[in-house]
Parts: structure tokens; C-alpha cells; sequence
């Protein structure tokens, strides 16, 4: 088959607008219906698509290019059926921080095929296509003619509607995270920009951090749980129906659970960060924290020995300065390895110690590789990751599992804290990184944009354990404690909580931000 270029321009920049982005046009209707202006803007964008394929395609690279477009929006598009997500910087980033063993997990046969039907074949018709290119001042001739034409016809429709358009524009603006090509170009833009600045000169915090010792005497050992895609919504500890807590229930006297806590992100690769960073939600940069210090670091300085153990697929740049250990690099453990030889890792500091472990927690869409078979308690579960195999129900039941899975090791800490009370002033804290949507309203997973992310994504379970032996070495009153559970948190707090329990004392600590000093009899920090 032949064909001019021109012609193949137009056709190819139809199909790839029309064949990737039903989405887009699905959601475009819901916000305007068939009306002008939903015939307005989708000219607008045929038109700029075509500018597009005139300003691109080019001998000889023009099949080749082609179809790395079509491949890569296949790809996109397939997620964003699959799981209801929209594609920003901030999901790129988390992709590209992502390591073998989640990504496997999104490996499926569906997949490939999806890929194969939406790019492969196109692509082999492609290439059975011959491209016919007048002489090379002939064919810019017509290009720009064509690019001209196409400008104006676009100036035609938005100026006498500006009002219109610019109002839709600024109604609308979350569209564009479901628009291909723009969402991903878009994408990769800011987080080359968020990457670039990785060679930032590193910024000190708290440079003045001194520790104050605690009037028993005794070493301080705090333990930070950072859970992964864990929600509130499921947890016993606020309410839930199913007793995923149920093996913290024998320490319920010492725990207090903050029943209102919202992450700062809906993906580790912001919200990791973002939790131990000295800015709140509001002010922190995603990419900051490969040259900004964090509370561990200022925590360290004070004289602290820090640790951060890893079940996860990195610390994003918060161990940076930290001694770490990684557990299961590439393959997917079971949390309880983030306690092995947890005793003798502290004994070998014997000093004021700061240990963060991160978990692998309820990590999807594989939520049932998050628990071994022991604790598959709800059944029937979801044993794959394809999540439109399952019920919602069985979804829900895998991740229930993870949750009473992680209830259970994060019981076995406390009880391996409990054993060193006699030397330590024990504390742990449990804080997620984000939530998680389970298909309510069809869907899937987190990574949605802030402004955009139900609340299954962005309210998360936070909770203190604090025997009473310790709460009177810190300081703090547990029956004034009990009485302010009900008032927000969020990550912001953990910074200033941390260097409030440790005793920490600093320019940079905020006390209206540390939700334990309304409730600390005399608060050394400050």
C-alpha cells in the first residue's frame, strides 16, 4: 500500500488521537456533554494532533518513531483502563523508582496482549506501508502549509469562544492527566526538571540540634513502622468491622491510634520523603530530598544512632546519610525479616537509637504475595495480580489479610521493645505512607493526583505505642494523650513528633506541629 506523507499525517494523527484516548473523550463528555463545546475541543485537538505528525514524521524515522509513540501510549492506555489511574509527574517518578519484584507483579498476559492489539499490530501495518515524500523543499513547502492552515483553523474556534474556552480550561484543568500524548510528555518534562536538581548543593537543617538526656537515666530507642499503602479505612484500630488489628489487641492500654491522619502524597516516591522532611505538604518539592536533610539526619546530629531497615524497593533518598540495611533486594519477603537479629542490631549501638523500619506492607496489585499463607484469613482472596480477575470482595479480602499480616509483625516489635524496657525508654510509632483504592468507583491502586485522590488514598492509620514506664520518661501524660486522638494529623506532624519524644532540641522544631507537647509535662524540645 502507498501512500504521500501528507495523507499519512492526517491518518495517522486521527487514529492516534481517536484509538488511545477514549478515556479522555468519556470523561470530556461527562463535563460538557455532546454540545459546542465538547465538538470545540476536540477539533482543536484533532488539529493539534495533525501539527504534531507534520512537525514530526520525517525520513527515515518516521515508522520508527511512529511506533514508539503508539507502543508507549498502548501501554499508558492499558494502565489507565486497567487500574483508573491518571498519568502525572509524580506517577512517573514512582514508576521510575519502582525494582523488579513490583514491577513483576504488573506483568501479566493481558498485558501483552492489550500491547500487542493497540501498537504491534498497527505497527506491522505500518511498515507494510509505503511512505511516499516529495523532494525535500517541497515537502517543508507543503508542511508549513499545512501547519499555517491548521493554526488558523484553530484560532477560528477558541477566539470567538475564549471565554468559553479559557473558563473550561480553568473548570477542567485535572483532564489533561487522562489526555495522550500531553499527560506523559508533561510528565517526563517535570521529572527531568525534579531530577536535574539532584546536584543541589546539600541543605543543613538543624544544625543546632543538641540532645537533652532523660531524667531516668535510660538510653532512648524509638521505633518508626513506615507502612506501605496501608488505608484507614481498613484498620480495626478506627473502626473497621474485621479485626485486621486484632494482634495488637493485647497492647491497646499503650497504643493510641489518631483516627483522622492524611498523608502528604498518594505515592511513596512523595509521601516517603515528604513524612520525614522538615517542610509540610504545602511546601515540600518532590526531588528536595535527594539534597535537603530530614529529620534522621538532625536526629543523627544530635547524637543519635540512626538505622533504617529496608523491605521495600529503596528509602527515596531519606537513608541517604544513615546507616541502612536491605532486606530481599528484587525478590518479595515477608515483613517479619525487618526484625532479624533486631536485639543484637541494637546492642551494638548501646546509645539514644532511632531505628525506621519500612515495610512492604499491602503493596499492589499483589496484595496476596503481602502475607504467607498462614494469615490468609478472608476468603476467598485474590491470588493474582490482575485485579479484573477478582471479585471487589476477594481484592478486599487480600488486602485485609496484608493488614492483619502487618498488625502481626509490627505486635511482634513491641513485644521484642518490651523485653528492653529495663534498659531503653521505649516508643513505637506506626504512620503509612498513603492509601489505597480497593475499586470503589472503579478504582484501583494510588498514585492518583492529590487534588483528584479519594480519601482511600490519602487518609492513613497512624498510631503511638507508649508503655507507661516510658510515656513518664518522656514526659508525657497518657490520659491527656487519649483525649486529643480525635484531632487531625498528618505527615507534617512526624518531623516535630520525633524530635519532641527524642528530647531533641533545635531551631527548626515547630511545638504547635508536635501533637504529643499539649500532653508533654516539660517539653525539652524547642
Amino acid at each position: 500500500m502507498k501512500i504521500t506523507s501528507c495523507k499519512f499525517n492526517l491518518i495517522f494523527s486521527l487514529f492516534f488521537f481517536l484509538a488511545y484516548n477514549d478515556i479522555f473523550i468519556r470523561k470530556l463528555y461527562g463535563a460538557v456533554a455532546f454540545s459546542g463545546l465538547f465538538i470545540g475541543v476536540l477539533s482543536v485537538l484533532l488539529l493539534f494532533s495533525f501539527i504534531g505528525a507534520n512537525l514530526l514524521f520525517w525520513k527515515p524515522l518516521t515508522k520508527t518513531t511512529a511506533s514508539l509513540l503508539m507502543l508507549i501510549n498502548a501501554v499508558c492506555l492499558y494502565f489507565m483502563q486497567t487500574y483508573s489511574v491518571s498519568i502525572d509527574k509524580i506517577m512517573l517518578l514512582n514508576v521510575m523508582q519502582t525494582d523488579s519484584a513490583e514491577a513483576a507483579d504488573l506483568l501479566n498476559l493481558r498485558l501483552f496482549a492489550f500491547v500487542a492489539a493497540g501498537a504491534l499490530l498497527p505497527a506491522a501495518i505500518l511498515y507494510k506501508t509505503k511512505i511516499i515524500y516529495a523532494p525535500f523543499g517541497q515537502e517543508i513547502r507543503r508542511r508549513l502549509l499545512l501547519v499555517m492552515v491548521s493554526l488558523a483553523l484553530i484560532c477560528a474556534i477558541i477566539l470567538p469562544n475564549y471565554k468559553t474556552a479559557a473558563q473550561f480550561l480553568r473548570n477542567n484543568r485535572p483532564l489533561r492527566y487522562d489526555l495522550l500524548p500531553v499527560n506523559y510528555i508533561g510528565a517526563v518534562i517535570s521529572a527531568v526538571k525534579i531530577i536535574k536538581k539532584r546536584n543541589h548543593p546539600l541543605v543543613s537543617v538543624g544544625t543546632d540540634a543538641v540532645f537533652r538526656q532523660a531524667a531516668n537515666g535510660k538510653k532512648n530507642l524509638i521505633i518508626v513502622v513506615v507502612g506501605e499503602t496501608a488505608r484507614a479505612q481498613n484498620f480495626s484500630l478506627g473502626g473497621y468491622h474485621r479485626p485486621t488489628n486484632q494482634p495488637l489487641d493485647k497492647f491497646k492500654q499503650d497504643l493510641y491510634y489518631f483516627t483522622d491522619t492524611s498523608s502528604c502524597g498518594t505515592a511513596t516516591a512523595v509521601s516517603l520523603p515528604c513524612m520525614f522532611s522538615p517542610y509540610g505538604r504545602d511546601s515540600f518539592k518532590p526531588g528536595s530530598e535527594a539534597y535537603t536533610e530530614n529529620v534522621l539526619d538532625v536526629m543523627q546530629r544530635s547524637g543519635y544512632s540512626v538505622l533504617w531497615r529496608e523491605n521495600n524497593s529503596g528509602c527515596k533518598d531519606v537513608c541517604n546519610r544513615i546507616e541502612r540495611e536491605r532486606f530481599c533486594k528484587d525478590t518479595s519477603c515477608a515483613d517479619d525479616i525487618l526484625l532479624r537479629n533486631f536485639t543484637s542490631a541494637i546492642e551494638t549501638f548501646d546509645n539514644n537509637t532511632v531505628v525506621v523500619l519500612h515495610q512492604q506492607g499491602s503493596h499492589g496489585p499483589a496484595y496476596y504475595k503481602r502475607y504467607p499463607k498462614d494469615f490468609e484469613i478472608y476468603k476467598p482472596a485474590c491470588n493474582t495480580g490482575q485485579l479484573d480477575k477478582c471479585s471487589q470482595q476477594e481484592i478486599i479480602n487480600a488486602y485485609d489479610n496484608s493488614i492483619t499480616y502487618s498488625s502481626h509483625m509490627i505486635a511482634r516489635a513491641i513485644e521484642k521493645l518490651q523485653k528492653l524496657q529495663n534498659k531503653y525508654n521505649v516508643a513505637l510509632l506506626y504512620m503509612s505512607d498513603h492509601g489505597e483504592s480497593l475499586g470503589e468507583n472503579g478504582i484501583y491502586l494510588h498514585s492518583a493526583p492529590y487534588m483528584l485522590a479519594p480519601k482511600t488514598q490519602t487518609q492513613i492509620p497512624f498510631f503511638i505505642w507508649l508503655p507507661p514506664q516510658s510515656a513518664q520518661a518522656y514526659g508525657i501524660n497518657p490520659d491527656c494523650l487519649k483525649n486529643k486522638l480525635s484531632q487531625p494529623a498528618s505527615h507534617d506532624n512526624l518531623f516535630h513528633i520525633l524530635l519532641g519524644l527524642g528530647n531533641v532540641q533545635t531551631s527548626v522544631y515547630d511545638k504547635n506541629l508536635d501533637i504529643l507537647a499539649l500532653c508533654r509535662k516539660n517539653s525539652t524540645a524547642g
